[in-house]
């Protein structure tokens, strides 16, 4: 008799269970699951070109690694591969390995190191995050002599390709005159420029209110400075 009524719950549970099925489809792996697994192949893809030395592999597994979910990130080995691919010139690499040294990943805090691996990534007019680091380096004295002169150069280099957050910053450094003499047509064209990304501006840093910055200058300037300041607005274009 116990048999029986075994059969009859395990067949009951069976056609409940392919009930379940029918009405509401298979279940759902768990989202971290498949998010796990998507590494996992792509680290399996890319390790062996990697390991062959081929530096788009190389920054490109420094990546996974680094910028993976907060629980699988893996800042050793992000750093490792990111090394491997500044060592043969990669300037994207570089940038990272001086975020790295930046920010005290996996390494002490080093910013005279980090001043390095960006000057490396940013010089001859390159990668315009490491110009822009560079330029924060200088202006707070970190790693490097406090110098607004070569902060302003550095943000310059940046603005240029249309970084803006540097945008921001050298229209205020000209609003000031830090390192550079006070131009309220120049800070009025950067501050502009960088507007559209107000957004990123604040994330950034929440002092920095870009919409409040140009309204004050718009108090400050006569027409005659405001019609100059609109042909360079006008006339810009990012240079790589």
């Amino acid at each position: 008799m116990r048999f029986i009524i075994f059969l009859v719950i395990t067949g009951a549970l069976t056609m409940s269970a392919g009930a379940a099925y029918f009405f509401f489809g298979q279940p759902k792996e768990d989202p971290m699951a498949i998010e796990m697994k998507a590494l996992e192949r792509e680290i399996k893809t890319v390790t062996p070109a990697a390991r062959r030395g081929d530096v788009r592999a190389q920054h490109r597994l420094g990546h996974v690694y680094g910028d993976a979910n907060p629980a699988f990130r893996d800042y050793k080995s992000a750093l490792k591969w990111y090394r491997k691919a500044a060592d043969q010139g990669h300037i994207g690499a570089q940038y990272a390995t001086g975020n790295f040294h930046a920010n005290g990943l996996e390494t002490g805090q080093n910013y005279h190191r980090a001043s390095e691996w960006f000057l490396l990534a940013g010089g001859l007019g390159r990668h315009r995050d490491a110009q822009f680091a560079l330029g924060d380096l200088y202006f707070y004295g970190r790693g490097v002599p406090h110098s607004y002169g070569q902060a302003i150069n550095w943000y310059k280099k940046a603005a240029a390709k249309g970084h803006p957050i540097a945008q921001y910053v050298l229209g205020l450094m000209y609003r000031e005159g830090w390192g550079v003499d006070d131009d309220l047509v120049e800070a009025f064209k950067w501050i502009s420029l960088a507007l559209p990304n107000a957004k990123i501006i604040e994330a950034y840093d929440t002092a920095f209110k870009p919409v409040r910055a140009r309204e004050k200058l718009l108090l400050r300037m006569n027409r005659s400075q405001l019609e100059r300041a609109d042909k360079l607005i006008a006339a810009w274009k990012p240079q790589w």
